[in-house]
C-alpha cells in the first residue's frame, strides 16, 4: 500500500487533538514531536523534513485517535484507525511527531504502519518506519508501453523497517546528511497461472528478502511539514544492496525529489514538484519505481507502469475557500523508462484533476479529496496528508 489511502471522517478527532497530554508521575518534562505520515510515504522510505525554529505550543504535548476511511480504485473501500503523538523538545529546532495506522480494505489488503520522526536539540534527525503489509494486488508488467490486457493478480505479504540519522552540515545552511538502512522481506502467492510472475522469470517473483545501506540528504525552507506556503524542499537518497545480503541479487536505488512553495497572495500558493527515481541490478519487481499513485500522476492506477527509472513533474495551486477549508487544481506529467538515456519526452503520460481540503490541524495537516482524471478515466482519492 505504497501510500495506503488513509481518510478521516473524524468527528471527535480535532478536540482530541487539542487535548495536553497528562504525563505520568514523575515523568520528565514533556519534549517535542511532529512530522510523520498517516498515509504511509513513498516505498522509498522515511520523509525527512526540517521547517524552521517553531515556538512551542502552549500544549506541549498533544495526540489524536481517530477512525479511519479510505478509498482507492486499487484498494476499494478501506476502514481501521489512525494515532498520532505531538511534542516539542525544549531546545530542538522542529517539531516532531508519531504516527500509527492500522486499515483493512474490502480488497482484503491489510496494513499497519508506524512511523517516528524525532529531532534532537543538537539538530540531529532521526526517522524511523516499521511497516507490515497483506496485499492482493495487480501487475501489468515492465516498461512504458505495458497494456491492460497483460495485467496478472498476485498478493504480496511483506515487513520491512526502514531508519535514518541526518546530522547538520557545518555551513550548509540547513543541510542535514547521514546514513540510512532499509531491511525487508516479501513472499508473493496467489499468482495467477501461466502468467509473466508465475513463469519465474521476474526479480522477485518467488518472494525476496534484503539489506540495503546508503545515505540520504535534506535541504529544507519551508514555512511548514503539511501546508506549506513558501520556501523548497530538496531530498535525496541511495541504498545499495550486495549480493550477499540480498534473495534476488545485488541492486541499488535512489531518489532525488524538489519541491518549492510561491505565495500568490490572498493565502492562495502554488506548489510545484519535480521527482526521480533509479535502479538498477536484480530488484524486486514490487521495489520498482513506479508511476501511478496517490503521489505522482494521481488518476493513474499505481504500479501501472513500472521500470527502472521514473520521473514526474507536477504543478497544484492552493486556495483557500472558507472557514478551514481550501481548494486545489492540478497537473501532472511523467514516464518510466528502462535506462536515463532512453526516456521519452514526446509522449508522456497526463494525468490532472480538483480537490478539497479540510484543515485537521492548525499545523495544516488536511484531509484530502482529489477527483483525478487521464487515459484511464477519472479516479476518487481521500487521504490524510498531501501529494507532496
Amino acid at each position: 500500500m505504497r501510500r495506503a489511502a488513509l481518510i478521516a471522517f473524524l468527528l471527535a478527532a480535532r478536540s482530541a487533538l487539542a487535548q495536553p497530554v497528562p504525563p505520568p508521575a514523575g515523568a520528565p518534562a514533556p519534549r517535542d514531536l511532529d512530522q510523520g505520515r498517516t498515509t504511509a510515504p513513498p516505498e522509498g522510505g522515511v520523509p525527512l523534513v526540517s521547517p524552521p525554529a517553531v515556538p512551542a505550543p502552549a500544549h506541549p504535548r498533544r495526540w489524536f485517535v481517530i477512525p479511519v476511511v479510505s478509498y482507492l480504485t486499487e484498494t476499494g473501500l478501506g476502514g481501521g484507525a489512525s494515532a498520532g503523538l505531538h511534542l516539542h523538545v525544549e531546545g530542538a529546532s522542529r517539531p516532531t511527531s508519531v504516527f500509527a495506522t492500522a486499515l483493512y480494505t474490502t480488497e482484503r489488503q491489510g496494513l499497519v504502519d508506524v512511523a517516528v520522526d524525532a529531532t534532537r536539540p543538537s539538530g540531529v534527525v532521526l526517522g524511523a518506519r516499521a511497516r507490515a503489509l497483506h496485499y492482493p494486488d495487480r501487475f501489468y508488467g515492465i516498461g512504458p508501453d505495458t497494456q491492460s490486457s497483460q495485467m496478472e493478480h498476485f498478493t504480496r505479504r511483506s515487513i520491512e523497517l526502514v531508519a535514518s540519522a541526518e546530522l547538520p552540515i557545518p555551513g550548509g545552511h540547513g543541510l542535514r546528511a547521514g546514513p540510512r538502512l532499509d531491511l525487508r522481506a516479501e513472499e508473493i502467492t496467489d499468482k495467477d497461472a501461466g502468467r509473466q510472475l508465475a513463469a519465474g522469470g521476474v526479480p522477485g517473483a518467488d518472494g525476496s528478502s534484503s539489506m540495503a545501506a546508503g545515505a540520504s540528504a535534506t535541504w529544507d525552507t519551508r514555512d511548514g511539514p503539511f501546508w506549506p506556503s513558501r520556501g523548497s524542499l530538496v531530498q535525496a537518497w541511495v541504498v545499495f544492496a550486495p549480493e550477499e545480503t540480498s534473495r534476488t541479487g545485488g541492486f541499488s536505488r535512489g531518489v532525488l525529489e524538489l519541491r518549492h512553495f510561491a505565495p500568490l497572495g490572498g493565502g492562495r500558493v502554488l506548489g510545484l514538484h519535480a521527482y526521480g527515481e533509479r535502479a538498477s541490478g536484480q530488484v524486486p519487481f514490487t521495489l520498482l519505481p513506479r508511476l501511478g499513485n496517490t503521489r505522482f500522476l494521481r488518476g493513474i492506477r499505481e504500479g501501472r507502469y513500472r521500470d527502472h527509472v521514473v520521473w514526474a513533474l507536477q504543478s497544484e495551486l492552493r486556495s483557500p475557500l472558507f472557514w478551514r477549508i481550501s481548494g486545489t487544481a492540478f497537473a501532472a506529467v511523467g514516464d518510466v523508462a528502462p535506462r536515463i538515456e532512453a526516456i521519452r519526452i514526446g509522449d508522456p503520460k497526463l494525468a490532472g484533476g480538483a480537490g478539497l481540503r479540510y484543515r485537521l490541524t492548525d499545523e495544516g495537516a488536511n484531509i484530502r479529496v482529489d477527483v483525478a482524471a487521464s487515459r484511464f478515466g477519472v479516479q476518487l482519492y481521500v487521504l490524510v496528508l498531501e501529494a507532496f
